[in-house]
Order: structure tokens, then sequence, then C-alpha cells
């Protein structure tokens, strides 16, 4: 009579294969649960899909973000140089004409202000002139007083203009200023309408929440 009463289901182990499949899906929901806020992340980002118009960034974003290392960049003896470095900091590269002249100028007072103001994290952040041109001794001796912790460079302007054609800034006017992130790439734009307080906003923001080496 008891033996009536077992059935299929009661067999010992035949719910395992069962129990593994959802265990499967279960890994699989977590893995996906995880890793797609981080992609999305760094589609938005990289590509400006999905960017809202209005944000809280102060400056302009450049989408999509460039690499600084898709441009030949060089330094006064015409060697090639990187913008980047060796080291992981933020930078600012003060895109000026050939002598770097009033409008160029403003534009690197306004970030050496900034970088006077983050005190302790000015570390973190570096300053480059890229003008043209390369600039002559005595102008870059005389810049260099005003300006001694900023490297110089220079780069061709067709260049510069093919690098961000097809960019939300392919007509960027120069003077100006791109904010490059600690992985070389361009994704932000200020020109001399922008105050160094705004400029200063933006990048405590950025290296609040962002990783330092």
């Amino acid at each position: 009579m008891t033996d009536q009463l077992i059935t299929d289901t009661d067999e010992p182990g035949s719910s395992q294969p069962q129990r593994r499949g959802l265990g499967r899906w279960a890994g699989i929901g977590v893995f996906v649960a995880v890793a797609l806020p981080i992609v999305s992340a760094y589609i938005v980002f990289y590509t400006g899909l999905g960017m809202p118009a209005d944000t809280v960034n102060q400056g302009e974003l450049l989408q999509p973000a460039r690499s600084v290392d898709a441009f030949s960049v060089f330094g006064k003896n015409g060697e090639a140089i990187s913008l980047t470095g060796e080291d992981s900091k933020w930078r600012y590269l003060v895109m000026g004409d050939a002598a770097c002249s009033d409008v160029c100028e403003e534009l690197l007072y306004t970030t050496r202000q900034v970088h006077i103001r983050l005190g302790e994290k000015a570390r973190r952040v570096e300053r480059v002139l890229v003008t043209s041109a390369p600039l002559s001794t005595s102008r870059q001796q005389a810049l260099q007083k005003q300006h001694p912790k900023m490297r110089f460079a220079s780069a061709d302007s067709q260049q510069v203009s093919q690098w961000l054609s097809d960019t939300s800034h392919a007509n960027l006017e120069m003077p100006g200023v791109l904010l490059v992130d600690q992985r070389g790439y361009a994704m932000m734009v200020y020109d001399n309408e922008h105050s160094g307080n705004q400029l200063l906003k933006d990048i405590k923001r950025l290296l609040k929440y962002s990783y330092e080496q």
C-alpha cells in the first residue's frame, strides 16, 4: 500500500538538475546586475549616448570623448612627446595659437588660479600649453616665469581639427581649454566665457570621485 503512494517526484535526487539550473540563472542574474551599470556608464561617458541635455557640469561635454594619443604633439626641438606622460593625472590642455596671444594668456591665468586653489590636490592636475607652432625661446621663457609648473608642446592645428571633426565640438574655437581625464581622454571643453569658479567646481567633483595613484 505504501509503495503505491511513491511517485517519480519522490525519487531521491530527482530535483537536483532543477536546482542546479536555478542556481546557474541566479548567478547569471547577479553578474548582469553588477556588469550592466558599469557597461552603461562606459557607453554614456565615451559616446555621449543617452546623456541628458542638462547636467551638473559647468563646462561643455566633448561627445564622444577623444584620446589625446590620436594626434601628434611635439616639443620645442621637434621631438615627439606624450601629453599624458607616465603619471595618471587630470590635465588641462590650453589649446593656443602660434604665439599664445592675449586670449590664450587669459586662459593660462584662469587655469593657473584654479590649480593654485586646489591646494594639496594640485599634484593630481597638470597644465599643458599646446600651441599651433613652437613658441620662440623668448616667448616660452616669459611664459615659464609666470607658469613655472606648466609643460609646453605644439600640434598642427589642422590635425587637431580633424581629431575633433566628428565630435560635438567639431568647430571648436581656439584658444580653448580641453580637460583630459586620467586615462588620456579629452572629455570637457572650456573657453574664456567660463569663470575660474566654474572650472574649479568641475575639477573638484572629478577629483573627489576618481582614483588616485
